[in-house]
């Protein structure tokens, strides 16, 4: 399902009709995690960011804001912007989860939660995407060369520090004397914890 949010009732409601395959609504919408919430106006963008809950999809058109899961430029193309919302979608209901003692990861709400202090950490796409990786190919670890080019499209032999940098800022975030709960660098590669 995907909610509508435009000032210009012309402008929403013929996204409405043209986006109605995807249930296009401009109420409230449920908190499945399908669920994408598409905005069209600028300053409403910031406001609605921090009031959103964390299941649903952000989409801004027209706009930019960093927290956003998706930009589309103006003027798009009707069938692009299709297009990239069911790769988003699909990219949503596809998302994995994780835990162990220590945490719970949930792709589909790009969140990271300590289990002990319930302190949770919004994940950057990228941050995502590394995990979800890692996640899908638990029990077995993973090389740097398969997650930039996983990952990033990297080709395999091009140097660089990306994923060390990413899995650095990670530990960061959630603090060193967790890391080794939730990322462990093995001489094979990473692999999560199922500790």
């Amino acid at each position: 399902m995907i909610r509508i949010q435009s000032k210009n009732p012309l402008f929403r409601a013929t996204l409405i009709s043209a986006l109605s395959e995807f249930e296009a609504t401009d109420t409230e919408l449920p908190t499945e995690e399908t669920a994408v919430l598409l905005i069209c106006d600028t300053q409403e963008a910031v406001n609605e960011l921090l009031q959103t809950p964390l299941s649903c999809a952000v989409v801004l058109l027209g706009t930019h804001h960093a927290e956003a899961d998706l930009e589309i430029p103006l003027p798009c193309v009707l069938n692009e912007l299709k297009e990239r919302l069911r790769v988003l979608i699909a990219q949503r209901q596809n998302a994995p989860t994780f835990e162990n003692k220590t945490f719970l990861f949930e792709g589909a709400k790009r969140l990271l939660t300590n289990k002990k202090t319930k302190h949770a950490v919004p994940l950057t796409e990228k941050e995502t995407e590394l995990i979800s990786y890692l996640v899908k190919a638990l029990p077995n670890p993973v090389s740097k060369t398969d997650l930039l080019s996983a990952v990033w499209k990297y080709n395999p032999d091009v140097e660089s520090h990306t994923v060390e940098t990413h899995i650095y800022g990670l530990r960061q975030k959630i603090g060193e004397e967790n890391a080794d709960n939730f990322i462990i660098n093995t001489a094979d590669g990473y692999i999560l914890s199922e500790k």
